[in-house]
């Protein structure tokens, strides 16, 4: 192993389709100290036999005894880490074969650096690629290192995960705790739509982040995901102000016009989703939630800056 840090390439798992995807990416790493940690949150077999029939010593296959959910599977799949640098796989996303070996080796030699990712691709549920979205567009056309607080405050002001899904970012394990038992709470709250980007803001905090601008994970585009659900879209909506309210108390956003900024990039995701087929309730949450944002923009006053993007 010549002396590189364990790497542990977490899966929480739950959906069986391309779950056998995910895990072969996982495998064919060219990255020497690895360990594949896979806990299974299905109710069949499927995942399981896949991850016994890889046959490879670095996967250790955990089958959980009841539902853990989103935020349990995740936090229990981090506790079963052991390695120095931890990086989520979800069931459904794959990994570039040199993606742990270049982001490992960017975190070995630059302590400063809490946070390291690179441009993903898009794809569909046949692994076709599909054009870039707004949100996976590169951050730059090099690779580079960012300071925390700027590539912050860069997300924050535009209201998009531009760092990438959890199956794009490496980071060192000491430097999570997770909060009440729960890998995406923060300040007392929890995220699930933006549980990423807030556990990515969390880091950010500590030190800065590399970009790689060559894509070393794939995402994935299907239509079982739960973005495109009502549910899904309205949990989008809500956590975009909570997460810029904490993420200013943590010190970013505090810059003139900064704060508001990112509320009126909430505001222009609201007007960029369609929820006029909703049901009433959920219809009156929007508006309740915009109300808010409106108000909260007009007590803090002034004019926002430009978000950067």
């Amino acid at each position: 192993m010549n002396g590189e840090p364990l790497v542990s390439i977490l899966i929480p798992a739950y959906h069986e389709r391309f779950f056998a995807e995910a895990l072969a990416s996982a495998c064919a790493q060219d990255y020497p100290a690895l360990e594949i940690v896979v806990r299974d949150d299905s109710m069949g077999e499927s995942i399981e036999r896949v991850a016994r029939q890889a046959a490879d010593a670095r996967v250790r296959y955990v089958r959980n005894d009841r539902r853990l959910g989103f935020h349990g599977n995740f936090t229990a799949c981090f506790g079963d880490a052991r390695g120095e640098y931890v990086k989520f796989l979800n069931d459904d996303d794959r990994l570039h074969p040199r993606c742990v070996a270049v982001l490992a080796g960017v975190l070995r030699v630059n302590p400063s650096v809490a946070l390291a990712t690179s441009r993903r691709a898009v794809i569909d549920a046949a692994g076709r690629h599909l054009p870039d979205r707004e949100a996976t567009m590169p951050l730059s056309l090099v690779s580079a290192l960012v300071p925390g607080a700027e590539l912050a405050n860069f997300v924050l002001m535009n209201m998009r995960n531009l760092i990438g899904e959890p199956s794009t970012v490496l980071f060192r394990r000491a430097d999570v705790v997770a909060e009440a038992g729960s890998l995406f709470r923060w300040g007392g709250e929890d995220y699930h739509c933006l549980a990423d980007l807030g556990l990515w803001l969390r880091l950010l905090a500590r030190g800065a982040a590399f970009y790689c601008a060559e894509a070393l994970s794939e995402f994935r585009v299907h239509d079982a995901q739960e973005q495109g659900t009502e549910a899904g879209s309205l949990s989008c909506l809500l956590e975009r102000r909570r997460l810029a309210r904490r993420a200013r108390e943590a010190g970013f956003l505090a810059g003139p016009g900064q704060y508001a900024a990112a509320l009126q990039a909430a505001r222009a995701f609201a007007a960029a989703t369609d929820f006029t087929r909703t049901s009433p309730e959920v219809a009156a949450q929007v508006r309740a939630e915009l109300a808010a944002i409106d108000e909260e923009i007009g007590r803090i006053g002034g004019a926002a800056v430009p978000a950067p993007l």
